[in-house]
């Protein structure tokens, strides 16, 4: 398992983990659905269990379902400024494809 992390993610993450004390260190990439642009990913503190990929980045530790990594292969977290855009690695440098749909709130009233 691969995870691409670019170095102002890594510090956001890192202070994330740093002011969490209460939860895991270890930060699961997990499958969310389909949304206007593909497949959906989120990122959650969490503890490994055996049906988990691992990998380290930075000093990150990062954990994805065995089945889901095999479904979807190396992962990118991508810093937007206002979040992080969680994408197969496979599909970096593609846009978003959300610009205006209903569904998630870019469309007209």
């Amino acid at each position: 398992m691969k995870i691409t992390v670019p170095e102002n993610a890594v510090e956001t993450l890192k202070n994330i983990i740093k002011t969490s004390t209460d939860k895991p260190d270890t930060i699961r990439v997990f499958y969310q659905g389909t949304s206007c642009s593909g497949p959906a990913f989120g990122l959650a503190l969490d503890k490994k269990t055996d049906l988990d990929e691992e990998c380290e980045f930075e000093g990150l530790k990062f954990i994805m379902s065995v089945d889901e990594y095999k479904m979807f292969g190396d992962m990118a977290i991508e810093d937007m400024g206002y979040g992080f855009r969680v994408i197969p690695e496979n599909m970096v440098g593609q846009a978003s494809g959300c610009s205006g749909c209903a569904g998630c709130g870019g469309g007209e009233q």
